[in-house]
């Protein structure tokens, strides 16, 4: 299956899965019906309705270290973004409701009710063409342990690398 290909499947999969008002155990339900609208739409260009934003302005950056999220700041207003930032996944949620923002780059580890995973997870539901990259120095995640549209990468990173990932279209 080609990269596109899985990724329109697991985009229609979230879609379905939102559509149903986010129930639980039922992955493969979803995933099967993803796989039989997308053998059905004859392979056009046709891509679902919740594709990410290929232009970002708007990043909120969500860390508990104060100087990593400084620095990630700086670095993406250099860049030409806006930046929002929080120093944990409740003042995040606050933000998001206030704001509408085109990416959310997030700390995995942070202290409060809800930690960078319920955040991300939070984005995909309410927001699914959010860019999401995801971050930590204590866990390393890979593509099926985050939810569909979301990017990973490990601590310490390079600032140049987050900005590209932002600036990528649809990335």
């Amino acid at each position: 299956m080609q990269h596109d290909d899985y990724n329109w499947i697991s985009v229609r999969a979230h879609e379905i899965w939102q559509s149903e008002g986010c129930p639980g155990g039922r992955d493969r339900e979803h995933w099967t019906q993803a796989v039989a609208e997308w053998k059905g739409r004859e392979h056009s260009s046709e891509a679902p309705s919740n594709t990410l934003r290929d232009h970002v302005n708007r990043v909120l950056v969500v860390d508990d270290e104060p100087l990593i999220r400084f620095a990630a700041v700086e670095a993406l207003e250099d860049a030409g973004f806006e930046v929002l930032e929080a120093g944990n996944a409740d003042e995040a949620l606050v933000l998001l409701q206030q704001n509408d923002v085109d990416a959310v780059f997030t700390d995995v580890n942070m202290p409060g009710t809800t930690d960078g995973l319920g955040l991300m997870a939070h984005v995909r539901a309410r927001s699914p063409q959010t860019r999401v990259i995801v971050t930590s120095g204590h866990v390393r995640l890979g593509a099926f342990d985050l939810s569909s549209g979301v990017s990973f990468i490990p601590k310490p990173y390079r600032h140049d690398v987050i900005v590209g990932m932002l600036k990528a279209p649809g990335n």
